[in-house]
């Protein structure tokens, strides 16, 4: 009895090192699966060499930052790069060609599931005195190449007298949304549970109750639900909460204009 008593002691720190290593193997699971669920896009542009001619900038490095992670590409003959799998949020370019670096500021906004389309990028870009000089902010383009969509940045949510409910300004934004008597949201008159809702990448069961101050972006999907969100008839709201990163990039874009 003392011989099987004594195995059963050692065998029991096996047994919770092993209930240890599979809680972990859990954790990072989820982990890696909230991440390949969170809120990305693309970068899209072409790059030339000068303004004065049409000659592309080839095999270019092509990159922004996050923190100590860069995502980048390279581009063709033509110019043209695509940058996949970019988190949402605003970006400084950075432009390396034959061991040169970019001189001016070209400003990429990542939105989820969006392709960023840059305008023409002039590597040297012509430089000319002036007496003053107007800084202009980034402004979204009028016209989305995103079919289905509807989004909402942090400025326009800002800016609304709905900022503090969050139903009724995404109601506001989209003309397919309704809001139901028992607060229930519906899209072109589907059953409220109908609709899927993403936080950060993570599947809830409602619209949360977040402080307008903390929204980085709100998507609305009414038609062309990509494959990735479920099946589903009612739509899908996205929504993206202000992180570290974009607290420190808007800081590091408002102190590179102050300096220009």
């Amino acid at each position: 009895m003392e011989s099987l008593f004594a195995l059963h002691l050692k065998s029991e720190p096996k047994h919770k090192n092993m209930k240890k290593a599979i809680s972990l193997i859990v954790t990072l699971v989820f982990v890696h699966f909230g991440m390949t669920q969170g809120s990305y896009g693309d970068i899209q542009g072409r790059i030339f060499i000068n303004p004065e001619s049409d000659k592309p900038a080839m095999f270019a490095k092509v990159w922004v930052e996050r923190g100590a992670s860069k995502f980048g590409a390279d581009t063709d003959e033509t110019g043209r790069f695509k940058i996949n799998a970019v988190p949402t949020g605003m970006y400084v370019l950075n432009v390396n060609y034959l061991g040169d670096t970019i001189q001016h500021k070209v400003y990429a906004n990542v939105l989820t599931d969006g392709i960023a389309f840059l305008k023409r990028i002039n590597f040297n870009d012509q430089i000319t005195e002036t007496v003053e000089v107007d800084i202009v902010e980034y402004i979204d383009p009028l016209i989305s190449h995103d079919f289905g969509q509807n989004r909402i940045n942090s400025l326009d949510i800002m800016k609304s007298p709905a900022k503090n409910e969050l139903k009724s300004l995404i109601a506001s934004r989209n003309s397919d949304i309704q809001v139901a008597p028992d607060g229930q949201m519906m899209i072109r008159g589907s059953r409220g549970n109908d609709l899927i809702h993403y936080i950060d990448g993570v599947k809830t069961g409602k619209v949360q109750g977040i402080p307008s101050a903390a929204i980085g972006g709100v998507t609305v999907y009414t038609s062309a639900i990509p494959a990735k969100y479920g099946d589903t008839t009612g739509g899908v709201i996205i929504m993206e909460t202000k992180s570290y990163y974009d607290l420190w990039r808007a800081w590091k874009i408002r102190k590179s204009k102050e300096e220009f």
